[in-house]
């Protein structure tokens, strides 16, 4: 199921800046603070750069939204911890702490803005790092990354792209990139 940005920005918001630890925007959200365009979206995504007590987020959320019930599971999967919270307004907030060498925090350093939106301040991944990261889902590509990556695909700098994307498989990106800019 998706949420509308009507439910999911407030959410991200008040959870945001309820964090006592830094924390970068992920996934979709990464548009919507660069950009200011908010699409549906399933869950809200947020990438750290270590593992933390799951405490520190449930405090966070206890803090945010004022309610002490909350449901939260930590997983590991290939070796990244994630940390699922589930709200009480459907949406759920994702937190990803890969391993330092697999995480774009460490592959795209140069790449995370300090950016505000709405009032707040957030870190974030620039677009031209998350075209990157999206083309090289390990899932392969997902047409719904490419429709959005069209609507906005004046705005990003493909050179820097194709640059960043040799951090990664670059033939993913130059894939990635034509199927963007493709009129199809």
């Amino acid at each position: 199921m998706k949420f509308s940005p009507s439910i999911w920005i407030p959410v991200l918001q008040k959870f945001y800046k309820s964090l006592e630890i830094p924390v970068v925007i992920y996934g979709s959200q990464i548009i919507y603070v660069n950009l200011g365009i908010a699409f549906e979206s399933k869950d809200i995504d947020l990438l750290i750069y270590d593992v933390y007590p799951h405490t520190v987020f449930v405090n966070a959320y206890r803090k945010a939204f004022s309610e002490e019930n909350i449901r939260i599971e930590v997983f590991v999967k290939n070796r990244e911890t994630i940390y699922h919270l589930f709200t009480k307004y459907g949406v759920s907030i994702e937190i990803f702490a890969p391993p330092k060498e697999e995480s774009p925090l460490t592959l795209f350093a140069d790449e995370i803005l300090f950016k505000e939106r709405d009032g707040i301040s957030y870190w974030t991944l620039s677009l031209e790092a998350y075209a990157v990261i999206q083309a090289n889902r390990k899932e392969g590509k997902r047409d719904i990354d490419v429709s959005r990556f069209r609507l906005i695909k004046d705005q990003i700098n493909w050179d820097k792209v194709i640059t960043l994307g040799r951090k990664m498989n670059i033939e993913r990106v130059k894939e990635f990139i034509k199927l963007v800019n493709s009129s199809t």
